[in-house]
């Protein structure tokens, strides 16, 4: 499982709520939705890329893959029972990004089973690929691995609860309504925001990468987090049995 310091993890999160209001314009800040705690609306792409930028480390260990969505990103100091949770997120087709490394395949699984749920090659070069299959099922775990060119076991992911996720929809839905005659990426935007107030860190890089024509502001946003190193100096990848 990746691990991050204090000061990595601190950083990473102030990355991802920097990152959204440079490329919002000043009519987005509005009230936001009564079903929202906080007010979600109106912050900047800096905001965002503040809060999952981790703390660049001096030596990456060349040709490692180093996996950073979907999957639970933990201090040093937290909790072993913190640290054994399986990840939970929002969408049911998750997007998966790495960095370093040349992933052939990715499969995925039911936790549990041997048979392959999906698993589609990966073009030369990619640094992820998005979940095309058939929505995943709330509160069911899944396991996936990454052949380069030996099948790496990754850290296992749950879509979360049919009610938790419901009440994130209806909320994005609110959000949505607010947003109206928004441009897609400025409603992109205030979801990864929203998401990152929630600490669903998958969720909200997903949000960011999935705008079709991204800004200037935005591709370089992007361009700062694939060169963030988002391991642990020492993690180790095992291979699959």
């Amino acid at each position: 499982m990746n691990q991050l310091n204090p000061f990595h993890l601190t950083f990473l999160k102030t990355s991802l709520v920097l990152l959204v209001g440079s490329t919002l314009p000043l009519q987005a800040a509005m009230p936001s939705v009564t079903a929202i705690k906080t007010n979600v609306l109106a912050t900047s792409v800096g905001d965002i890329v503040d809060e999952i930028r981790p703390k660049r480390r001096g030596k990456g260990s060349r040709g490692e893959i180093c996996v950073f969505a979907p999957i639970k990103l933990v201090d040093f100091d937290a909790k072993s029972e913190e640290t054994q949770e399986t990840l939970k997120i929002w969408t049911a087709r998750p997007l998966f990004l790495w960095q370093g490394g040349t992933p052939k395949q990715i499969e995925l699984f039911v936790e549990g089973s041997n048979e392959v749920l999906w698993n589609p090659k990966i073009p030369e070069g990619a640094s992820g690929i998005l979940y095309d299959g058939e929505p995943l099922q709330p509160g069911q775990t899944y396991e996936w691995r990454l052949t380069a060119p030996f099948p790496i076991k990754q850290p296992a992911f749950q879509i979360m609860e049919a009610q938790q996720r419901d009440r994130i929809s209806a909320e994005l839905t609110q959000l949505q309504e607010q947003l109206q005659g928004a441009s897609e990426e400025t409603i992109a935007l205030e979801r990864a925001n929203y998401f990152a107030k929630q600490e669903l860190w998958a969720d909200a890089l997903q949000e960011l990468y999935s705008v079709s024509n991204p800004s200037p502001a935005l591709t370089t946003a992007i361009k700062q987090i694939q060169s963030q190193n988002f391991c642990a100096e020492d993690e180790i990848n095992n291979s699959a049995s």
